[in-house]
């Protein structure tokens, strides 16, 4: 397929503002090859108008579980639903998050491979879906968190034969659980589930087989050896000690992520922007929101201040988090980590793209690269809100018809009731 979009303002995901004078840009096949103010690179072929709107990368989501349906809470229910039904749900989140403008999605963890199965249908065309990277079983300690997906490792042998396994899957990712968490009975999200050491044997056995390192860490101490073991991105990094979310901050262990050169994944997502609005609108009525607003605006100061580089996650799958709200997610990010729209947006393209491994295929807009591409209405550098209203998303060359305007913001459920 070829055409091109015209009389639209570009941001490439990269540059300080969008172009000053509407462009055109070229598709043909899967990548884009035209990008400029010529006339003739519509010469010929269909083109769409879009003029007051402005053209830009695919947004990515670095964190999701496509596996998890985020209207059941429990996550043992999660497996009790007929395979079929869950291979449904499935497919139908993923097509909700491309109609949404999220053209590729890190999946970081599962138990039975739906997802790595769901990745190849998506990019054999067979299936509607963003680009999906996925890690599989997370290497977790026995009983630790999200054990019941079938990573378990005590020792080192083990901890090489989950990493293997996921090897021999396909799965582009190797997922640890550096902490415990929220969401499984008997682990702290404070604790740590592995040594320094342990840690470490899991980025070097990971990167025999090609494979960088993703470590969910909610404690101070996960993070710090986290980081020391070098893993690529860090997940959550929201230094939880005894008292909650950010009551563990440290600012040598926050120093200590950025001089590693890892990436914090923060997972903030449309439950953090309720917890703004609580605080907001009552500070006193809602003193659990404020006080988490304030620790987990510090921990961004701090790491910011320190030279640490976010990218845009969610979560995606959890109890509540919808995976097509990557938006919501974004402008409560900006508001927390007292970012304008600019840095935001790059932590969710360009910054994501090479964090996750894919720089030199999305993420940019730019000749050559992939034609995943968002256009919205408006101006997104100026205000994020612009990123509701897709006008239309371009995956891998395939235009992408957006939702109506009325049905955006809607919940998984309330689709299902409707």
């Amino acid at each position: 397929m070829t055409f091109a979009l015209t009389d639209v303002f570009a941001w490439d995901g990269i540059s300080n503002q969008r172009s000053e004078q509407t462009l055109t840009v070229r598709i043909e096949g899967d990548r884009i090859t035209g990008f400029g103010p010529e006339s003739e690179l519509a010469g010929g072929i269909e083109t769409l108008s879009l003029r007051g709107c402005t053209v830009l990368p695919g947004l990515i989501d670095a964190h999701v579980h496509l596996c998890l349906d985020p209207t059941v809470f429990d996550p043992h229910e999660q497996v009790r639903a007929p395979r079929a039904e869950r291979v449904r749900g499935m497919e139908a989140r993923a097509r909700s998050m491309l109609r949404a403008g999220i053209t590729t999605a890190r999946d970081l963890g599962g138990g039975e491979g739906l997802e790595l199965a769901l990745r190849d249908r998506i990019a054999s065309g067979s299936v509607s879906g963003p680009r999906l990277l996925c890690a599989g079983q997370p290497v977790t300690s026995p009983r630790g968190h999200c054990h019941f997906w079938g990573g378990e490792a005590g020792s080192d042998a083990e901890i090489q034969a989950v990493i293997r396994r996921q090897v021999e899957r396909r799965a582009d990712w190797i997922k640890v659980m550096a902490t415990g968490g929220v969401m499984s009975r008997g682990t702290k999200p404070s604790a740590s589930q592995f040594d320094s050491r342990q840690l470490s044997l899991v980025v070097s056995e990971a990167a025999l087989h090609g494979r960088s390192v993703a470590a969910h860490c909610h404690g101070t101490e996960g993070i710090r050896r986290a980081a020391a073991a070098r893993v690529r991105t860090i997940e959550h990094c929201s230094f939880v000690g005894e008292g909650g979310f950010g009551t563990g901050l440290d600012p040598e262990v926050a120093g200590e992520v950025a001089a590693s050169g890892a990436w914090v994944s923060p997972t903030v997502n449309l439950g953090w922007g309720r917890r703004l609005r609580e605080a907001e609108e009552d500070r006193s009525a809602n003193e659990r929101s404020a006080a988490f607003v304030d620790r987990m605006s510090a921990v961004f100061e701090e790491l910011s201040g320190a030279g640490a580089r976010f990218i845009a996650s969610t979560d995606a799958g959890i109890p509540g988090v919808v995976h097509d709200a990557l938006v919501p997610g974004l402008r409560a990010f900006a508001r927390y980590a007292s970012l304008g729209p600019c840095d935001v947006l790059r932590a969710a393209t360009s910054v994501a793209a090479e964090a996750i491994g894919l720089g030199d295929e999305v993420g940019t807009l730019a000749v050559g690269r992939v034609a995943d591409l968002l256009v919205v209405k408006g101006n997104p550098l100026r205000d994020l809100a612009a990123l509701s209203e897709p006008r239309l998303v371009v995956a891998r060359g395939q235009r992408v018809v957006p939702p109506a305007p009325e049905a955006q913001g809607e919940t998984e459920s309330e689709r299902r009731r409707r």
